[in-house]
């Protein structure tokens, strides 16, 4: 009888080699032939599901950041309170456990890559529009409750707010003596609070 392979699970295995070895080594650790060991492949095995080294990186990048987001997704549970809504949606783009750094360090060395590789740059834009979706998402929820003042500029927001999360994705990852959960939960709330603090004095 013929063995029954996997495939699902072997690029599982093979997405999960190669990102341990980025982490440990670097990006140009990462060949498809140390890949390939890690995972008990032959490299030409490897190649049967990766033919390209940028092939590979893409699959990283879905496998840890779009089914991240996606499991993320169905757990998350907007609140219906408009500024409670907001900061929830913020803290599920920042690496605030285990999971999350994981995915926010496999972004980074991605992002990195695709500066030098057409082939990744629309994957990079792909997620990089799906952030300032969501944070014009946050202020349409408090836009829509009348915390803003309607002489704010949802673009300029939107893109500041993008700004803030990446900047804390890096700096948790960089600094993470510095920026614990906690302190980047407090950071959100400030700036929230910041955000809607004119309106609500009016």
């Amino acid at each position: 009888m013929p063995k029954v392979v996997d495939h699902e699970q072997k690029r599982k295995l093979i997405a999960e080699s190669a990102w341990n070895i980025i982490k440990e080594k670097g990006i140009e650790h990462a060949s498809i032939r140390a890949i390939a060991a890690a995972a008990g492949l032959s490299p030409g095995a490897l190649r049967h599901y990766f033919s390209t080294h940028d092939e590979l990186l893409l699959f990283i990048v879905d496998y840890y950041l779009t089914r991240g987001v996606a499991r993320a997704e169905e757990r998350l549970e907007i609140s219906p309170i408009p500024m409670k809504a907001a900061r929830e949606i913020l803290l599920q783009l920042l690496p605030l456990d285990a999971e999350k750094r994981t995915s926010s360090g496999v972004w980074w060395v991605f992002a990195i890559r695709s500066l030098t590789s057409l082939a990744l740059q629309a994957k990079k834009d792909e997620l990089t529009d799906g952030l300032h979706y969501l944070t014009k998402a946050v202020l349409d929820i408090l836009a829509e409750a009348k915390l803003l003042l309607p002489s704010v500029d949802l673009q300029l927001e939107t893109l500041r707010l993008a700004a803030i999360v990446e900047g804390l994705t890096i700096l948790a990852l960089l600094r993470p003596e510095l920026y614990t959960p906690e302190t980047m939960e407090q950071i959100v709330s400030r700036q929230l609070q910041e955000l809607c603090s004119q309106a609500m004095n009016e």
